[in-house]
Parts: C-alpha cells; structure tokens; sequence
C-alpha cells in the first residue's frame, strides 16, 4: 500500500498542472497563502519574494522553491525562482519487486541525490485576466555516489524530469496562458520543451490545457 500511495504522489506530482500564478511572474501578496490539490503550497513572504512547498511530497521527497520578483522590463513582470528537491527517500520506496514496483531492487541502490534548478519568469497582460507568460531555466542533477543507468523509471514526463540525475543537466523553455473564464474558473494552456544533452531520448516536448475552479482565495 505505501509503495502505491508513493507511485500516485509521484505520477501526480509530476504530471499535475501546477496553480496558473505558481507559473507567472507574479508574487502572492505578503502573508497570503495558497494551495490546491497536488498543487504547491505558496506563502507571500513579502511583497516581492514567496516559498513554496509541495506538502504531499515532502516527507518522501524534501522541496523547497522561492521566487523573487524583479524590476519589470516595458510591460513585462520579471522573476527568478530558485529551488531544490531531495527524491531519493521516494526512489528508493518505490525499488522493490512485484506490483507497483518502478526500480529493480537487484540494482545498486539510489544515491543520495539532489536536484536544483533556476527560472527566469516574465509576465505581461494581453487583455483583461488574460495572461501571457514565457520561462526559461537549467536544472542540475548531483549524485553523491554512481548512479545505475538501468534505475530510470520510463514513464512519460516522470523519466525526463528525473533525466538530469543520469545527464547531470537540462535547459527548458515553455509559455504559457491563462485567465479567467468567471470569476472562479481558470484556464491554462501551455507548451514547454525539456532539453537534456546526451541522454536517451534528449528532447521532450509538452502541452496540457487545464481548468481551475477557485474554491476561496486560498484554495
């Protein structure tokens, strides 16, 4: 059973649309906070600086993301994001045999590994509650011992954002846009595109469209 709540926090995680604004270059307000289901935890720390954490992961996958908003360039809001996450404790809860098993326990066990990775965020409206948003950002992977090449999990999406602990590195680019359909349901379309130089399979490319319905202000 926890082998298989571990692989639908994972699968959800990874595969989740994260909150529209999470995305943008907007900060939340100074001492709001904001969450939603397999959607981060954000905290406005101040007016221009936020945390967040993805509390489901967190006692088997340690993360931690801050933005910081910067000076706006014409009409475009500025940012940089800065985070880390520790996926080690969740691998190895999901190497063993059988089902729901994803990495083969007959392997060299999962390093400690750590993954960081920078954003560069801007923003600008293009009509009213209607939102364009364009990022790019690298990302590193650090084993602190050899890591097996055969430990990969091949699912879509989980296997490129996993990829920089095998490639040591990765480039993204993507865009997205959002808005208001009423007052409390959301959209956002997006493409993104996952470069990883000398991994199998190097380039992955993404789209989702999704729908938010907005419960209260924090939820």
């Amino acid at each position: 059973v926890k082998q298989l709540i571990s692989m639908i926090i994972l699968i959800g995680q990874l595969f989740s649309a994260q909150h529209w604004a999470h995305h943008s270059a907007f900060s939340l307000p100074e001492k709001r906070w904001d969450i939603g289901v397999f959607q981060p935890f954000r905290f406005g720390v101040s007016e221009r600086m936020e945390y967040s954490i993805h509390p489901l992961l967190f006692s088997v996958m340690p993360n931690l993301s801050i933005k910081i908003s910067k000076k706006n360039i014409g009409d475009w809001a500025t940012a940089s994001r800065y985070g880390g996450f520790y996926p080690t404790p969740l691998l190895n809860m999901l190497t063993h045999k059988g089902q729901f098993g994803m990495i083969s326990p007959d392997l060299e066990p999962i390093p400690r590994l750590l993954g960081l990775y920078t954003d560069l965020l801007m923003t600008r409206a293009l009509f009213t509650s209607t939102y364009l948003s364009i990022k790019t950002g690298l990302s590193l992977g650090l084993s602190f011992s050899g890591l097996d090449q055969r430990t990969t999990i091949d699912l879509p999406l989980v296997y490129h954002r996993l990829g920089i602990f095998y490639n040591k590195w990765a480039v993204r680019f993507g865009a997205d846009l959002a808005g208001n359909i009423t007052k409390k349901l959301r959209y956002l379309v997006d493409a993104d595109a996952h470069i990883l130089p000398g991994f199998n399979g190097d380039l992955s490319l993404e789209h989702k469209g999704v729908l938010f319905w907005e419960i209260n202000e924090h939820l």
